[in-house]
Protein backbone atom coordinates (compact mmCIF):
# COMPACT_ATOMS: atom_id res chain seq x y z
CA UNK A 1 0.00 0.00 0.00
CA UNK A 2 0.82 3.61 -0.74
CA UNK A 3 2.51 5.84 2.28
CA UNK A 4 -0.47 7.40 3.64
CA UNK A 5 -0.65 10.36 6.03
CA UNK A 6 -2.72 9.82 8.97
CA UNK A 7 -3.97 12.18 11.40
CA UNK A 8 -3.60 11.28 14.77
CA UNK A 9 -5.21 8.10 16.60
CA UNK A 10 -6.41 7.38 13.06
CA UNK A 11 -5.35 3.33 12.88
CA UNK A 12 -3.53 2.55 9.99
CA UNK A 13 -5.52 -0.09 8.58
CA UNK A 14 -8.50 2.40 7.84
CA UNK A 15 -6.43 3.64 5.08
CA UNK A 16 -7.21 2.10 1.99
CA UNK A 17 -5.81 2.38 -1.20
CA UNK A 18 -8.05 1.18 -4.18
CA UNK A 19 -6.96 -1.29 -7.22
CA UNK A 20 -8.78 -1.46 -9.89
CA UNK A 21 -9.16 -4.34 -12.64
CA UNK A 22 -6.80 -7.39 -10.30
CA UNK A 23 -9.15 -9.89 -11.18
CA UNK A 24 -12.34 -9.80 -9.02
CA UNK A 25 -13.16 -13.60 -8.50
CA UNK A 26 -9.28 -15.03 -9.24
CA UNK A 27 -10.91 -16.84 -12.03
CA UNK A 28 -8.58 -15.00 -14.56
CA UNK A 29 -5.72 -16.74 -12.67
CA UNK A 30 -6.53 -20.23 -14.60
CA UNK A 31 -6.47 -18.31 -17.73
CA UNK A 32 -3.14 -16.81 -17.26
CA UNK A 33 -1.23 -20.46 -16.47
CA UNK A 34 -2.79 -22.48 -19.24
CA UNK A 35 -1.91 -19.69 -21.61
CA UNK A 36 1.75 -19.50 -20.15
CA UNK A 37 2.15 -23.64 -20.63
CA UNK A 38 0.89 -22.88 -24.32
CA UNK A 39 3.19 -20.39 -25.22
CA UNK A 40 5.71 -20.45 -23.33
CA UNK A 41 9.51 -18.23 -24.08
CA UNK A 42 7.40 -15.20 -25.13
CA UNK A 43 5.36 -13.18 -22.99
CA UNK A 44 2.88 -10.00 -23.48
CA UNK A 45 5.30 -7.44 -23.05
CA UNK A 46 7.94 -9.07 -24.75
CA UNK A 47 7.28 -7.00 -28.33
CA UNK A 48 9.87 -7.47 -30.75
CA UNK A 49 11.73 -10.72 -31.33
CA UNK A 50 15.17 -8.35 -32.23
CA UNK A 51 15.64 -7.88 -28.36
CA UNK A 52 16.13 -11.65 -27.92
CA UNK A 53 19.63 -11.17 -30.22
CA UNK A 54 20.18 -7.92 -28.91
CA UNK A 55 20.15 -9.05 -25.18
CA UNK A 56 22.32 -12.11 -25.64
CA UNK A 57 24.59 -9.94 -27.88
CA UNK A 58 25.13 -7.62 -24.68
CA UNK A 59 25.59 -9.99 -22.41
CA UNK A 60 28.10 -11.62 -24.74
CA UNK A 61 29.92 -7.87 -25.29
CA UNK A 62 29.55 -7.57 -21.07
CA UNK A 63 31.26 -10.67 -20.36
CA UNK A 64 34.25 -10.37 -22.79
CA UNK A 65 34.83 -6.44 -22.73
CA UNK A 66 33.70 -5.21 -18.85
CA UNK A 67 33.94 -8.85 -17.14
CA UNK A 68 32.91 -6.75 -13.74
CA UNK A 69 30.77 -8.88 -11.50
CA UNK A 70 29.23 -5.63 -10.09
CA UNK A 71 25.07 -5.53 -10.77
CA UNK A 72 25.43 -1.89 -10.12
CA UNK A 73 27.37 -1.99 -13.08
CA UNK A 74 25.75 -4.14 -15.34
CA UNK A 75 23.03 -2.40 -14.30
CA UNK A 76 23.90 1.54 -15.64
CA UNK A 77 25.30 -0.62 -18.80
CA UNK A 78 22.36 -2.60 -19.63
CA UNK A 79 20.27 1.32 -18.89
CA UNK A 80 22.02 3.26 -21.21
CA UNK A 81 22.32 0.38 -23.90
CA UNK A 82 18.69 0.43 -23.95
CA UNK A 83 18.31 3.89 -23.67
CA UNK A 84 20.54 4.03 -26.74
CA UNK A 85 18.64 1.44 -28.44
CA UNK A 86 15.52 3.33 -28.27
CA UNK A 87 16.82 6.51 -29.84
CA UNK A 88 17.86 4.37 -33.21
CA UNK A 89 14.66 3.09 -33.53
CA UNK A 90 13.10 6.55 -32.80
CA UNK A 91 15.67 8.51 -35.25
CA UNK A 92 13.99 8.82 -38.39
CA UNK A 93 10.99 7.25 -37.86
CA UNK A 94 9.47 5.67 -35.26
CA UNK A 95 9.50 1.52 -34.63
CA UNK A 96 6.76 -0.23 -32.74
CA UNK A 97 7.17 -2.21 -29.54
CA UNK A 98 10.57 -0.54 -28.54
CA UNK A 99 11.02 0.22 -25.07
CA UNK A 100 11.71 4.01 -24.25
CA UNK A 101 10.48 5.15 -27.64
CA UNK A 102 8.46 7.96 -25.91
CA UNK A 103 11.17 9.08 -23.89
CA UNK A 104 13.43 9.18 -27.24
CA UNK A 105 11.26 11.42 -28.99
CA UNK A 106 11.09 13.96 -26.55
CA UNK A 107 15.05 13.73 -26.37
CA UNK A 108 15.32 13.59 -29.94
CA UNK A 109 12.76 17.13 -30.26
CA UNK A 110 14.78 18.95 -27.42
CA UNK A 111 18.48 18.22 -28.52
CA UNK A 112 19.32 21.21 -31.17
CA UNK A 113 22.70 20.52 -31.71
CA UNK A 114 24.58 16.77 -33.35
CA UNK A 115 24.94 15.20 -29.97
CA UNK A 116 22.71 13.46 -27.90
CA UNK A 117 23.59 13.32 -23.91
CA UNK A 118 21.61 10.34 -22.40
CA UNK A 119 23.08 9.34 -20.00
CA UNK A 120 21.49 11.79 -17.15
CA UNK A 121 18.64 9.67 -18.55
CA UNK A 122 19.82 6.41 -17.19
CA UNK A 123 21.92 6.94 -14.66
CA UNK A 124 19.53 7.26 -11.98
CA UNK A 125 21.56 8.65 -9.21
CA UNK A 126 21.78 11.48 -11.46
CA UNK A 127 17.72 12.50 -10.50
CA UNK A 128 16.78 13.39 -14.18
CA UNK A 129 14.01 12.04 -15.59
CA UNK A 130 14.67 8.43 -16.72
CA UNK A 131 13.89 6.71 -20.07
CA UNK A 132 12.34 4.05 -17.87
CA UNK A 133 11.40 3.73 -14.09
CA UNK A 134 12.44 -0.13 -13.56
CA UNK A 135 16.17 -0.74 -12.28
CA UNK A 136 16.82 -2.84 -14.61
CA UNK A 137 14.86 -1.26 -17.40
CA UNK A 138 12.44 -3.54 -20.28
CA UNK A 139 15.41 -6.17 -19.98
CA UNK A 140 14.26 -6.58 -15.77
CA UNK A 141 10.75 -5.84 -16.58
CA UNK A 142 9.87 -7.58 -19.88
CA UNK A 143 12.68 -9.67 -21.58
CA UNK A 144 15.09 -11.40 -19.05
CA UNK A 145 13.04 -14.04 -17.16
CA UNK A 146 12.05 -15.22 -20.74
CA UNK A 147 15.65 -15.01 -22.09
CA UNK A 148 16.27 -17.82 -19.63
CA UNK A 149 13.05 -19.75 -20.18
CA UNK A 150 13.96 -19.74 -23.76
CA UNK A 151 17.73 -20.97 -23.15
CA UNK A 152 19.35 -18.18 -24.56
CA UNK A 153 20.95 -16.66 -21.48
CA UNK A 154 21.24 -18.31 -17.85
CA UNK A 155 23.01 -17.50 -14.39
CA UNK A 156 25.60 -18.67 -13.24
CA UNK A 157 26.81 -19.53 -9.14
CA UNK A 158 29.65 -17.19 -8.52
CA UNK A 159 27.88 -13.94 -9.86
CA UNK A 160 24.10 -12.47 -10.59
CA UNK A 161 25.35 -11.15 -13.83
CA UNK A 162 23.76 -13.37 -17.15
CA UNK A 163 25.88 -14.94 -19.69
CA UNK A 164 24.98 -16.28 -22.84
CA UNK A 165 24.66 -20.35 -23.08
CA UNK A 166 27.12 -22.62 -24.48
CA UNK A 167 24.93 -23.74 -27.91
CA UNK A 168 22.42 -21.58 -29.03
CA UNK A 169 22.92 -18.34 -26.20
CA UNK A 170 26.66 -18.05 -28.11
CA UNK A 171 25.39 -18.52 -31.50
CA UNK A 172 22.13 -15.60 -30.84
CA UNK A 173 24.95 -13.04 -29.90
CA UNK A 174 27.73 -13.68 -32.51
CA UNK A 175 24.66 -13.79 -35.46
CA UNK A 176 23.67 -10.37 -34.19
CA UNK A 177 27.17 -9.34 -34.13
CA UNK A 178 27.54 -9.96 -37.62
CA UNK A 179 24.42 -9.16 -38.63
CA UNK A 180 24.84 -5.20 -37.82
CA UNK A 181 28.37 -4.68 -38.59
CA UNK A 182 30.67 -1.57 -37.78
CA UNK A 183 27.56 -0.50 -35.66
CA UNK A 184 28.54 -3.36 -32.82
CA UNK A 185 31.64 -1.10 -32.37
CA UNK A 186 29.60 2.32 -32.73
CA UNK A 187 27.06 1.11 -30.40
CA UNK A 188 29.47 -0.05 -27.20
CA UNK A 189 31.30 2.91 -27.70
CA UNK A 190 28.60 5.40 -27.54
CA UNK A 191 26.97 3.12 -24.74
CA UNK A 192 30.02 3.57 -22.24
CA UNK A 193 29.84 7.30 -22.63
CA UNK A 194 26.21 8.39 -22.77
CA UNK A 195 26.55 9.93 -26.02
CA UNK A 196 25.97 9.90 -29.62
CA UNK A 197 25.90 11.82 -32.57
CA UNK A 198 22.74 11.95 -34.78
CA UNK A 199 25.17 10.80 -37.71
CA UNK A 200 26.17 7.79 -35.46
CA UNK A 201 22.05 7.45 -34.96
CA UNK A 202 21.83 7.40 -38.94
CA UNK A 203 24.80 4.74 -39.33
CA UNK A 204 23.12 2.51 -36.62
CA UNK A 205 19.70 2.32 -37.82
CA UNK A 206 20.56 -1.62 -39.69
CA UNK A 207 19.79 -2.23 -35.77
CA UNK A 208 16.22 -1.59 -35.38
CA UNK A 209 14.16 -4.47 -34.93
CA UNK A 210 12.89 -4.52 -38.44
CA UNK A 211 15.87 -4.78 -39.93
CA UNK A 212 16.13 -8.68 -39.49
CA UNK A 213 17.53 -9.91 -43.20
CA UNK A 214 15.31 -12.63 -44.76
CA UNK A 215 18.07 -14.46 -45.72
CA UNK A 216 20.19 -14.05 -42.51
CA UNK A 217 21.73 -16.57 -39.94
CA UNK A 218 20.00 -14.70 -37.43
CA UNK A 219 16.96 -14.92 -38.75
CA UNK A 220 17.43 -18.70 -39.43
CA UNK A 221 18.48 -19.31 -35.24
CA UNK A 222 14.83 -16.75 -34.31
CA UNK A 223 13.10 -19.07 -36.23
CA UNK A 224 15.26 -22.29 -35.04
CA UNK A 225 14.91 -20.74 -31.46
CA UNK A 226 11.11 -20.41 -31.31
CA UNK A 227 10.64 -23.98 -33.45
CA UNK A 228 12.76 -25.81 -31.21
CA UNK A 229 14.63 -26.64 -33.96
CA UNK A 230 18.19 -27.84 -33.08
CA UNK A 231 17.27 -27.56 -29.29
CA UNK A 232 16.74 -29.79 -27.00
CA UNK A 233 12.96 -31.06 -27.52
CA UNK A 234 12.02 -30.23 -23.73
CA UNK A 235 8.50 -29.95 -23.22
CA UNK A 236 8.01 -25.98 -23.36
CA UNK A 237 9.55 -25.67 -26.69
CA UNK A 238 7.34 -28.15 -28.15
CA UNK A 239 4.41 -26.27 -26.74
CA UNK A 240 5.88 -22.92 -28.22
CA UNK A 241 6.48 -24.56 -31.78
CA UNK A 242 3.25 -26.32 -31.69
CA UNK A 243 0.92 -23.11 -30.65
CA UNK A 244 3.30 -20.88 -33.25
CA UNK A 245 2.46 -23.54 -35.97
CA UNK A 246 -1.12 -23.05 -35.05
CA UNK A 247 -1.30 -18.96 -35.78
CA UNK A 248 0.35 -20.14 -39.17
CA UNK A 249 -2.17 -22.56 -40.19
CA UNK A 250 -4.82 -20.54 -39.08
CA UNK A 251 -3.65 -17.67 -40.80
CA UNK A 252 -2.95 -20.34 -44.78
CA UNK A 253 -6.65 -21.41 -43.87
CA UNK A 254 -8.30 -17.87 -43.77
CA UNK A 255 -5.43 -16.53 -46.72
CA UNK A 256 -4.17 -13.27 -44.93
CA UNK A 257 -2.76 -11.82 -42.02
CA UNK A 258 -4.07 -12.58 -38.57
CA UNK A 259 -4.75 -10.72 -35.03
CA UNK A 260 -5.46 -11.93 -31.66
CA UNK A 261 -9.55 -12.59 -31.79
CA UNK A 262 -9.10 -14.32 -35.02
CA UNK A 263 -6.61 -17.12 -33.62
CA UNK A 264 -8.40 -17.35 -30.28
CA UNK A 265 -12.21 -17.83 -32.30
CA UNK A 266 -10.70 -19.75 -35.26
CA UNK A 267 -8.94 -22.58 -32.88
CA UNK A 268 -12.22 -22.56 -31.32
CA UNK A 269 -14.80 -22.85 -33.55
CA UNK A 270 -12.55 -24.27 -36.00
CA UNK A 271 -14.20 -22.36 -38.79
CA UNK A 272 -13.97 -18.77 -40.10
CA UNK A 273 -16.12 -15.90 -38.81
CA UNK A 274 -18.52 -16.53 -41.97
CA UNK A 275 -18.40 -20.66 -41.39
CA UNK A 276 -16.39 -21.96 -43.39
CA UNK A 277 -14.55 -24.88 -41.92
CA UNK A 278 -11.11 -25.09 -41.45
CA UNK A 279 -9.01 -27.61 -42.86
CA UNK A 280 -7.75 -30.41 -40.26
CA UNK A 281 -4.95 -30.04 -37.91
CA UNK A 282 -2.09 -32.73 -37.85
CA UNK A 283 -1.99 -35.23 -35.34
CA UNK A 284 0.82 -33.40 -33.60
CA UNK A 285 -0.78 -30.22 -33.21
CA UNK A 286 -4.68 -31.89 -32.30
CA UNK A 287 -3.99 -31.53 -28.73
CA UNK A 288 -2.38 -27.95 -28.65
CA UNK A 289 -5.79 -27.13 -30.87
CA UNK A 290 -7.61 -28.80 -27.67
CA UNK A 291 -5.47 -26.87 -24.88
CA UNK A 292 -6.51 -23.46 -26.96
CA UNK A 293 -10.13 -24.18 -27.21
CA UNK A 294 -10.45 -25.24 -23.17
CA UNK A 295 -8.32 -21.95 -22.54
CA UNK A 296 -10.84 -20.13 -24.77
CA UNK A 297 -13.70 -21.87 -22.99
CA UNK A 298 -12.30 -20.84 -19.37
CA UNK A 299 -11.98 -17.14 -20.36
CA UNK A 300 -15.71 -17.03 -21.81
CA UNK A 301 -16.80 -19.19 -18.49
CA UNK A 302 -14.92 -16.17 -15.84
CA UNK A 303 -16.30 -13.58 -18.51
CA UNK A 304 -19.76 -14.73 -17.54
CA UNK A 305 -18.97 -14.54 -13.79
CA UNK A 306 -17.66 -11.11 -13.75
CA UNK A 307 -20.76 -9.89 -16.00
CA UNK A 308 -23.40 -11.34 -13.15
CA UNK A 309 -20.65 -9.50 -10.45
CA UNK A 310 -21.22 -6.37 -12.58
CA UNK A 311 -25.08 -6.78 -13.05
CA UNK A 312 -25.03 -7.26 -9.29
CA UNK A 313 -22.85 -4.33 -8.18
CA UNK A 314 -25.20 -2.20 -10.93
CA UNK A 315 -28.25 -3.19 -8.88
CA UNK A 316 -26.65 -2.77 -5.45
CA UNK A 317 -25.75 0.64 -6.55
CA UNK A 318 -29.12 1.84 -7.20
CA UNK A 319 -29.96 1.07 -3.09
CA UNK A 320 -27.11 3.67 -1.44
CA UNK A 321 -27.82 2.78 1.72
CA UNK A 322 -27.09 -1.31 0.97
CA UNK A 323 -28.92 -4.00 1.23
CA UNK A 324 -28.80 -7.39 3.20
CA UNK A 325 -27.22 -10.14 1.11
CA UNK A 326 -30.44 -11.93 1.33
CA UNK A 327 -31.68 -9.34 -0.14
CA UNK A 328 -29.86 -8.30 -2.94
CA UNK A 329 -29.38 -11.92 -4.37
CA UNK A 330 -33.16 -12.30 -4.46
CA UNK A 331 -33.67 -9.42 -6.34
CA UNK A 332 -30.39 -10.51 -8.38
CA UNK A 333 -31.99 -14.03 -9.22
CA UNK A 334 -35.91 -12.52 -9.61
CA UNK A 335 -34.11 -10.16 -12.43
CA UNK A 336 -32.60 -13.08 -13.92
CA UNK A 337 -35.80 -15.12 -14.26
CA UNK A 338 -38.23 -12.66 -15.32
CA UNK A 339 -36.41 -11.98 -17.85
CA UNK A 340 -35.04 -15.52 -19.15
CA UNK A 341 -37.30 -16.43 -22.51
CA UNK A 342 -39.76 -19.92 -22.40
CA UNK A 343 -39.45 -19.67 -18.11
CA UNK A 344 -37.47 -22.58 -17.67
CA UNK A 345 -37.87 -24.07 -14.34
CA UNK A 346 -34.78 -26.33 -14.15
CA UNK A 347 -31.44 -25.73 -15.55
CA UNK A 348 -31.20 -29.02 -16.99
CA UNK A 349 -34.69 -27.89 -19.10
CA UNK A 350 -32.44 -24.98 -20.04
CA UNK A 351 -29.92 -26.63 -21.80
CA UNK A 352 -32.51 -28.61 -23.51
CA UNK A 353 -34.19 -25.63 -24.96
CA UNK A 354 -30.55 -24.20 -26.20
CA UNK A 355 -29.25 -25.10 -29.65
CA UNK A 356 -25.69 -25.06 -30.16
CA UNK A 357 -24.53 -23.01 -32.90
CA UNK A 358 -22.61 -24.67 -35.90
CA UNK A 359 -20.27 -22.19 -35.61
CA UNK A 360 -19.22 -20.68 -32.23
CA UNK A 361 -17.88 -17.63 -34.21
CA UNK A 362 -20.86 -16.34 -36.08
CA UNK A 363 -21.99 -12.92 -35.34
CA UNK A 364 -25.86 -14.15 -35.80
CA UNK A 365 -26.81 -17.21 -34.58
CA UNK A 366 -28.94 -16.79 -30.87
CA UNK A 367 -26.66 -19.54 -29.39
CA UNK A 368 -23.52 -18.70 -30.51
CA UNK A 369 -20.62 -17.93 -27.82
CA UNK A 370 -19.35 -15.26 -29.85
CA UNK A 371 -22.81 -13.19 -30.26
CA UNK A 372 -23.52 -14.09 -26.66
CA UNK A 373 -20.07 -12.44 -25.51
CA UNK A 374 -20.62 -9.17 -27.70
CA UNK A 375 -23.88 -8.79 -26.02
CA UNK A 376 -22.43 -9.20 -22.57
CA UNK A 377 -19.67 -6.60 -23.14
CA UNK A 378 -22.01 -4.53 -25.32
CA UNK A 379 -24.71 -4.27 -21.94
CA UNK A 380 -21.90 -4.37 -19.20
CA UNK A 381 -20.69 -1.33 -19.84
CA UNK A 382 -18.32 -0.46 -16.59
CA UNK A 383 -19.98 3.73 -16.34
CA UNK A 384 -23.38 2.64 -17.01
CA UNK A 385 -25.82 0.64 -15.56
CA UNK A 386 -25.86 -3.03 -16.86
CA UNK A 387 -29.07 -4.30 -18.53
CA UNK A 388 -31.19 -7.36 -17.73
CA UNK A 389 -29.50 -8.31 -21.03
CA UNK A 390 -26.20 -8.57 -19.80
CA UNK A 391 -27.16 -11.15 -16.85
CA UNK A 392 -29.54 -13.48 -18.78
CA UNK A 393 -26.43 -13.06 -21.90
CA UNK A 394 -24.03 -14.46 -19.12
CA UNK A 395 -26.46 -17.39 -17.68
CA UNK A 396 -26.78 -18.39 -21.25
CA UNK A 397 -23.85 -18.28 -22.10
CA UNK A 398 -22.75 -20.43 -18.61
CA UNK A 399 -25.29 -22.93 -20.54
CA UNK A 400 -23.90 -22.84 -23.73
CA UNK A 401 -20.65 -24.03 -22.29
CA UNK A 402 -22.24 -26.69 -19.89
CA UNK A 403 -23.82 -27.98 -23.06
CA UNK A 404 -20.62 -27.57 -25.43
CA UNK A 405 -17.94 -29.03 -23.25
CA UNK A 406 -19.39 -31.21 -20.11
CA UNK A 407 -18.72 -34.55 -22.52
CA UNK A 408 -15.04 -33.09 -22.46
CA UNK A 409 -14.31 -32.83 -18.34
CA UNK A 410 -12.62 -36.04 -17.85
CA UNK A 411 -10.21 -35.30 -20.66
CA UNK A 412 -9.71 -31.86 -19.77
CA UNK A 413 -8.81 -32.94 -16.38
CA UNK A 414 -6.45 -35.63 -17.38
CA UNK A 415 -4.89 -33.45 -20.30
CA UNK A 416 -4.93 -29.73 -18.71
CA UNK A 417 -4.50 -30.76 -14.90
CA UNK A 418 -3.56 -26.88 -14.09
CA UNK A 419 -7.31 -25.70 -14.65
CA UNK A 420 -8.90 -28.50 -11.98
CA UNK A 421 -5.52 -29.07 -9.31
CA UNK A 422 -6.37 -26.42 -7.31
CA UNK A 423 -8.42 -26.77 -4.35
CA UNK A 424 -9.71 -23.01 -4.40
CA UNK A 425 -10.04 -22.56 -8.29
CA UNK A 426 -13.36 -22.04 -10.16
CA UNK A 427 -12.49 -23.02 -14.09
CA UNK A 428 -14.57 -24.94 -16.48
CA UNK A 429 -14.01 -27.74 -14.81
CA UNK A 430 -14.95 -27.06 -11.65
CA UNK A 431 -17.99 -24.55 -12.80
CA UNK A 432 -19.31 -27.54 -14.76
CA UNK A 433 -19.50 -30.23 -12.16
CA UNK A 434 -21.34 -27.37 -9.88
CA UNK A 435 -24.05 -27.10 -12.67
CA UNK A 436 -24.12 -30.64 -13.30
CA UNK A 437 -24.93 -31.10 -9.59
CA UNK A 438 -27.56 -28.72 -9.62
CA UNK A 439 -28.58 -28.94 -12.69
CA UNK A 440 -32.31 -30.68 -11.91
CA UNK A 441 -33.27 -28.21 -8.39
CA UNK A 442 -35.63 -25.42 -9.40
CA UNK A 443 -33.59 -23.03 -11.47
CA UNK A 444 -34.09 -20.25 -9.05
CA UNK A 445 -32.39 -22.17 -6.42
CA UNK A 446 -29.50 -23.03 -8.59
CA UNK A 447 -29.42 -19.21 -9.59
CA UNK A 448 -29.49 -18.63 -5.82
CA UNK A 449 -26.30 -20.57 -5.26
CA UNK A 450 -24.91 -19.58 -8.22
CA UNK A 451 -24.42 -15.75 -7.64
CA UNK A 452 -24.38 -15.86 -3.65
CA UNK A 453 -21.57 -18.26 -3.39
CA UNK A 454 -19.72 -18.86 -6.73
CA UNK A 455 -19.63 -14.96 -7.00
CA UNK A 456 -20.34 -12.51 -4.51
CA UNK A 457 -19.42 -14.61 -1.76
CA UNK A 458 -16.20 -15.67 -3.98
CA UNK A 459 -14.98 -11.93 -4.35
CA UNK A 460 -15.67 -11.29 -0.32
CA UNK A 461 -13.10 -14.12 0.07
CA UNK A 462 -11.02 -13.16 -2.86
CA UNK A 463 -10.06 -9.54 -1.59
CA UNK A 464 -9.94 -10.83 1.93
CA UNK A 465 -6.98 -12.79 0.69
CA UNK A 466 -5.50 -10.08 -1.41
CA UNK A 467 -5.93 -7.65 1.35
CA UNK A 468 -4.33 -9.85 4.18
CA UNK A 469 -1.64 -11.46 1.37
CA UNK A 470 -0.49 -7.88 0.04
CA UNK A 471 -1.69 -5.24 1.84
CA UNK A 472 -4.39 -4.82 -1.82
CA UNK A 473 -7.96 -3.16 -1.04
CA UNK A 474 -9.74 -4.93 -4.16
CA UNK A 475 -13.32 -5.37 -2.55
CA UNK A 476 -16.17 -3.74 -5.24
CA UNK A 477 -18.71 -4.23 -2.32
CA UNK A 478 -18.26 -4.05 1.32
CA UNK A 479 -20.83 -5.53 4.20
CA UNK A 480 -21.52 -3.11 7.12
CA UNK A 481 -23.56 -3.81 9.86
CA UNK A 482 -25.49 -6.79 8.23
CA UNK A 483 -25.72 -4.77 4.95
CA UNK A 484 -23.77 -4.66 1.51
CA UNK A 485 -22.90 -1.77 -0.07
CA UNK A 486 -20.89 -1.18 -3.75
CA UNK A 487 -17.47 0.66 -3.80
CA UNK A 488 -16.84 0.47 -7.13
CA UNK A 489 -17.52 -1.42 -10.34
CA UNK A 490 -15.39 -3.46 -12.33
CA UNK A 491 -16.34 -5.18 -15.89
CA UNK A 492 -15.93 -8.40 -17.38
CA UNK A 493 -12.26 -8.70 -19.36
CA UNK A 494 -10.73 -11.53 -21.84
CA UNK A 495 -7.33 -12.13 -20.38
CA UNK A 496 -4.33 -11.55 -22.93
CA UNK A 497 -2.72 -14.95 -24.28
CA UNK A 498 0.39 -13.74 -25.52
CA UNK A 499 -0.36 -14.14 -29.10
CA UNK A 500 0.19 -10.75 -30.01
CA UNK A 501 3.52 -10.69 -29.14
CA UNK A 502 3.58 -14.68 -31.20
CA UNK A 503 1.73 -12.90 -34.16
CA UNK A 504 4.34 -10.00 -33.95
CA UNK A 505 7.59 -12.40 -33.74
CA UNK A 506 6.65 -14.52 -36.82
CA UNK A 507 6.00 -10.90 -38.55
CA UNK A 508 9.62 -10.09 -37.76
CA UNK A 509 11.40 -13.11 -38.94
CA UNK A 510 9.31 -12.72 -42.08
CA UNK A 511 7.26 -16.20 -41.37
CA UNK A 512 4.09 -14.15 -41.39
CA UNK A 513 2.70 -11.45 -43.93
CA UNK A 514 -0.65 -9.49 -45.04
CA UNK A 515 -1.48 -12.49 -47.12
CA UNK A 516 -0.83 -15.30 -44.54
CA UNK A 517 2.08 -17.04 -44.42
CA UNK A 518 5.51 -16.32 -46.19
CA UNK A 519 7.31 -18.71 -48.29
CA UNK A 520 9.42 -19.25 -45.81
CA UNK A 521 6.06 -19.93 -43.17
CA UNK A 522 4.48 -21.95 -45.61
CA UNK A 523 7.96 -24.33 -45.51
CA UNK A 524 7.65 -24.45 -41.65
CA UNK A 525 4.66 -25.81 -41.87
CA UNK A 526 5.42 -28.14 -44.54
CA UNK A 527 8.58 -29.65 -42.47
CA UNK A 528 7.25 -29.87 -39.23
Amino acid sequence: MADIELSPGQPDWTSKEDKRGIDPLAMQTTSVALYQQLVPGISNVTLRMRYYGFYTWLARAYATGIRDTSVEKWCRYLRRAEALYALIAQYGGGERGVAGTRWASRKLEATTGARVAFHPNTDRENGEPQYLKQKFGAFGAAYGSQLVEVGLLEYLEDHEIPVPTDGIGDAVAKAFGAAIGEAADIFLSAASTGKVTKKDLERMEGMRPSRIAKSSRERQLYQDLLFSKGASQEKVGIARSQSLRLVLRIALNLGNWVDVDTVRWALYSGRSHDGEVLAPMPDDEGGQRFAWTVYQANDLLHVCYEALLKFTLDLLSTHPSGMPMEQLVGQVVHRLQHALEGKPGTWSQLLHGIELAENAWSNEAEFSEYFLLQTIFSSADSVSQSSDECGVSAIILLAVLHKRFEKYLTQISAELPIVSESSYLQSIVTELKFLHDYAQVPLGDLLTRLVKQRVIERHLWVAIEKFRGQGDYTFLLESDEGRLRVRQKAGPVLTNPRLASAIAFLADIHLLGNAGPTAAGRRVLETA
